[in-house]
């Protein structure tokens, strides 16, 4: 076995030399075999253990296991007390949640190259039948990664009763979760009542099943680079992604694409199909995202560039202001001109202090350069700016009157029409 183990390790850790390594040790037997086999393979590692406080003592017992386990192999071991409450509702996915968090840190508080976990085969094999029973789409039905960013599950190839023999021939010791027993989870109840006899359907049937989901595994990779080269016609814009729509539409099947493309952003195949048929202006959100149909394309936003301080005001004294714009109002000493981030002003007009804020339905501009006046939303309208670029637009106001759309247009009743009381405002 442990030769097996290092020709596969060997082919995950494809790092120049001397891999900082950071192995998760429970205390139960996987990932205590884990820990033996990457010192007998003479790999440098350091460990991480954390304590939930769920078992009481049996918690702490299993602390007290991976210590001594630390210290036979002569590794630094990393310990956090994590603690959830027993009754508490999801405690597998807190448990999961937490411990990455703090790997990440870890990772990145000590540079370790990788963080490597104890999945086997057949965890991944529970994990299929999880993501089956709540109907996973193709990327959760592959399973769970030999690789997976800074995570690393050198174990995958081996199944848990290989693991149990190793640990028994090599007199280790290990710790038993009493919890795997409970049925009350999911993947406990696939394991004790589901996988006994789908398992014994044949001999073939467990390492079959894992060919599938290494097909699975291969079917996504490909439809993700697929989606990726689709995403090239895409554009980064300061509003967000530009998205053609001319770039989507003849995608099919349609929706199973709207899925792959959308969904790492929250939203649902469905309800972009429906925006896709909408008229401009209309738009739907994810908790983390914004997706804006526009009259020939969608523009997606995430949720914290979208301000929502719309009908916030800030007052603007002679002195300027240094949030949520920072304007540096003088007095020009010699000549200068207007462009978009400065502008020169008739200080006689004007009376303080200025006010800063978004746009209102129904403001209007007398723009420099134009005759008449305009509505705001149709000066926002000719300039081709998105429903994002328009609320998140600041305007420069005395009294009710907008005198400057920052960075875009005066308004010509406000413009320094000598050489005298001139006010210079400029973008900082």
């Amino acid at each position: 076995m442990e030769q097996k183990f290092k020709q596969h390790i060997e082919s995950l850790l494809n790092f120049a030399s001397n891999p900082k390594l950071l192995v998760a040790v429970s205390g139960g037997v996987d990932s205590v075999v884990l820990a033996q086999l990457l010192s007998k393979c003479g790999y440098d590692f350091d460990m991480a253990h954390v304590n939930y406080k769920l078992r009481g003592a049996d918690s702490d017992l299993d602390e007290s296991l991976v210590s001594d386990l630390a210290i036979a192999l002569h590794v630094n071991l990393h310990k956090a007390i994590k603690p959830i409450k027993p009754d508490a509702s999801g405690i597998q996915e807190k448990a999961r949640n937490l411990r990455y968090a703090w790997f990440e840190e870890l990772v990145a508080e000590h540079q370790y190259d990788a963080v490597l976990t104890a999945h086997h085969a057949d965890d991944q094999l529970e994990t299929l039948f999880m993501r089956l029973s709540r109907g996973s789409g193709v990327e959760g039905l592959s399973g769970i990664r030999a690789k997976n960013g800074f995570l690393i599950r050198p174990l995958l190839p081996f199944f848990k009763e290989e693991l149990v023999v190793y640990a028994n021939v090599k007199t280790l010791q290990w710790r038993e979760d009493v919890s795997n027993n409970s049925t009350k989870y999911l993947r406990n109840a696939i394991r004790h009542d589901v996988m006994p006899s789908f398992l014994g359907l044949s001999s073939q049937t467990a390492a079959n099943t894992l060919k599938s989901v290494q097909y699975l595994q291969e079917a996504f990779d490909a439809i993700s680079s697929q989606a990726n080269w689709i995403k090239k016609g895409w554009e980064n814009a300061p509003d967000g992604i530009i998205i053609p729509l001319n770039s989507i539409e003849g995608l099919q099947p349609k929706r199973f694409w709207l899925h792959h493309l959308f969904t790492i952003y929250g939203f649902d195949a469905v309800e972009v199909d429906k925006l896709l048929d909408a008229h401009a202006g209309k738009k739907c959100t994810s908790a983390t995202h914004e997706l804006l149909r526009e009259r020939d394309h969608l523009v997606l936003s995430s949720q914290s560039n979208l301000k929502d301080d719309t009908d916030k005001v800030y007052f603007v004294s002679e002195n300027g202001i240094e949030f949520p714009v920072k304007l540096e109002f003088s007095i020009p000493t010699t000549a200068t001109k207007t462009t978009e981030n400065c502008v020169l002003l008739n200080a006689s007009k004007l009376t303080f202090p200025l006010v800063l804020r978004r746009w209102n339905e129904g403001d209007m501009l007398y723009p420099t350069g134009m005759e008449g006046k305009k509505k705001l939303s149709k000066f926002f309208k000719d300039e081709k700016m998105s429903a994002v670029a328009k609320k998140n637009q600041w305007l420069l106001c005395d009294e009710n009157n907008v005198i400057w759309v920052i960075g875009k247009r005066l308004d010509r009743r406000y413009v320094a029409q000598n050489t005298s009381n001139i006010l210079q405002i400029k973008i900082i």
